[in-house]
């Protein structure tokens, strides 16, 4: 989070005269800036009074986070002996979050909304699709498990779906692109499909949750 405030707090420093005009002259614009979550600048100093600056800090700091879980997972999945073709595609993924994180930090300063390309989610669906067709399906709900990098693309999947609901807030208020959320909300899809991915490629039964009431009393 330190990492995320100096960010935050270097991005608002350099466009401050830029913001301190926008502030003053949002509603003759048309720029809805929601007084709850940016900030103001004081007068009589050069500080930044954030009102409400955890907001816009958790979306910074939770998208870094799963970035560099899935690099961990990116990562186990090169050390194993079998090839896991998504590999290249979490690269991707990574690259995409790292513009979406830049997005974030300048989003107060700038007077439009930075457009998030819908082609990000059409890919994300089509990889489902793909290794969805060599997978079972998923009837039950999955134990996080199955191996290294299979479970750390389970840790990614929850760090994502925390990252969709903080960014959120900043897609209500009008000034991240609807579609970076709707992005998120496909990529944990995606990181579930990959987790079943890389543990049948390092040859792991996945483990499927059963309701205590249905296991029988000897295996309990």
């Amino acid at each position: 989070m330190e990492f995320a405030r100096r960010l935050l707090c270097r991005s608002f420093y350099i466009n401050k005269t830029i913001l301190k005009s926008q502030i003053r002259n949002s509603n003759k614009n048309g720029l809805n800036i929601d007084p709850k979550i940016f900030m103001s600048l004081q007068n009589n100093t050069n500080d930044i009074k954030t009102i409400n600056n955890e907001i816009v800090e958790n979306a910074i700091g939770t998208t870094d986070e799963l970035s560099s879980y899935i690099g961990l997972a990116r990562e186990f999945a090169c050390d194993s002996s079998t090839e896991h073709p998504y590999v290249d595609k979490l690269k991707r993924v990574q690259m995409i979050l790292f513009d979406l994180n830049n997005t974030i930090s300048r989003s107060s300063v700038k007077n439009k909304i930075d457009l998030f390309e819908n082609k990000h989610t059409k890919d994300l669906d089509e990889w489902i699709t793909e290794y969805s067709n060599q997978l079972p399906p998923a009837e039950d709900y999955i134990i996080p498990g199955g191996g290294k990098a299979s479970a750390s693309l389970h840790v990614a999947r929850s760090i994502c779906q925390r990252a969709e609901r903080n960014v959120k807030p900043l897609v209500e208020s009008g000034v991240i692109d609807k579609e970076a959320q709707n992005y998120l909300n496909h990529l944990s899809n995606f990181l579930l499909t990959a987790s079943r991915i890389a543990a049948k490629c390092d040859q792991r039964t996945e483990n499927i949750y059963i309701p205590r009431a249905d296991v029988p009393d000897d295996k309990q």
